[in-house]
């Protein structure tokens, strides 16, 4: 294969650096982090590390730029940026030996790029962006619309935008990708056959919208046999598409006596939550639309606990039917944890497991990264 060579824009999310640390392992890679100053002070962000990988081919860098540099006063920072990027891609081209694939995660990006070569672009979608900000959603669609139309290649982590996208520009969509998010190796449960804690049903994320609270109240109050437990924060963002009845609903469920909630946990906590639920669950809203176009990081760690793994009727889930099962009302959902909470230590679902936890091993970072590698040999 011949050599490659990375530069990652706005590798703000774990995800898109843990796909930057995993090209790394094989190939000179630059991650790079944005923040304007009032997020910078609120966040306080270091660059995590997984262990599984070394640095020696990874450079990394992190920018805190004035509020505005990408909205109001996105034409005034344009030169400099422009700059910057071009500086990065001519540098790791020339420590590298090789023209840099650049990976652009966010719309907002495509003015910083607009002097590079097309032909070494990418554009990876993770969402649609329009129902973060709808008050710009023409501008979105414009720098949207201008990297799609560029890019050598469009990756969207949730196949429903492989889909939206493809209607939205047609003439693209011989380009435009499924790559699905990727598993952190350590995710993977290296003890399958050690008991979950008994008849309990898990979820780990931020506890906000998304989550579809008045049926999980109604499910938890149907089930009071079953302990329902919750890791993560009460964070109360909810962009602008938000029903403020979802609180009521949030607060009546973590107030059940058999629903447990635990706050959020660090990064190296989160597995022991996955791995110790009998159950792990995706109870999100099937009608918010991020739903409809995510990829939710719990399919993925979920399928890697090794446990059973339900569901809303979430597009991205019904792709993996031999790992996840739909349920599609509360009292579907009832009958689904109780069948599966009663075969819970039988030998075929321990087999199960097994075979669970070999179809996560092929879905690890490095697989996504070695994957991509391959896929963008065709270019070279």
């Amino acid at each position: 294969m011949d050599r490659q060579s990375f530069l990652f824009l706005v590798a703000n999310t774990p995800w898109v650096y843990a796909l930057a640390e995993a090209l790394a392992q094989n190939h000179p890679t630059h991650a790079t982090r944005f923040y304007d100053w009032k997020n910078y002070f609120r966040l306080r962000p270091t660059w995590s590390s997984s262990s599984t990988y070394s640095h020696g081919n990874l450079q990394r860098t992190m920018r805190s730029l004035p509020p505005g540099y990408v909205g109001n006063l996105e034409v005034v920072f344009r030169p400099y940026l422009q700059w910057q990027v071009q500086n990065w891609f001519e540098s790791l081209q020339k420590s590298s030996g090789a023209s840099p694939w650049i990976i652009v995660p966010y719309p907002f990006s495509a003015p910083w790029v607009r002097n590079l070569p097309a032909e070494r672009l990418i554009y990876y979608n993770l969402d649609e962006y329009i129902h973060y900000q709808p008050a710009r959603k023409e501008k979105i669609m414009a720098q949207e619309a201008e990297l799609v139309n560029r890019a050598a290649i469009t990756l969207c982590i949730a196949q429903s935008q492989v889909e939206t996208l493809g209607q939205r520009y047609p003439h693209q969509a011989d380009k435009i990708h499924h790559f699905p998010l990727g598993v952190v190796q350590n995710f993977l449960n290296p003890e399958p056959e050690k008991l979950a804690e008994p008849m309990t049903v898990g979820y780990v994320g931020n506890l906000i919208e998304r989550v579809d609270w008045k049926l999980v109240l109604q499910i938890a109050q149907g089930c009071p046999e079953v302990t329902f437990v919750f890791v993560g924060g009460l964070d109360d963002y909810a962009g602008e598409v938000s029903n403020p009845s979802w609180k009521v609903n949030r607060q009546a469920a973590l107030s059940l006596p058999n629903v447990r909630h635990i706050g959020k946990v660090s990064q190296e906590q989160v597995t022991k939550y996955y791995w110790s639920f009998a159950i792990n669950w995706i109870p999100y809203d099937v009608t918010h639309p991020f739903n409809q176009a995510s990829c939710p990081t719990k399919v993925m760690d979920g399928i890697a606990s090794g446990r059973p793994v339900i569901s809303t009727d979430i597009p991205e889930c019904r792709l993996y039917p031999d790992w996840i099962e739909i349920f599609d009302s509360t009292e579907q959902a009832i009958a689904l944890i109780r069948q599966k909470l009663s075969t819970i230590n039988t030998p075929e679902l321990y087999q199960k497991s097994l075979q669970q936890l070999q179809f996560a091993q092929q879905q690890t970072w490095q697989a996504r990264a070695n994957t991509l590698a391959t896929l963008l040999s065709r270019w070279a």
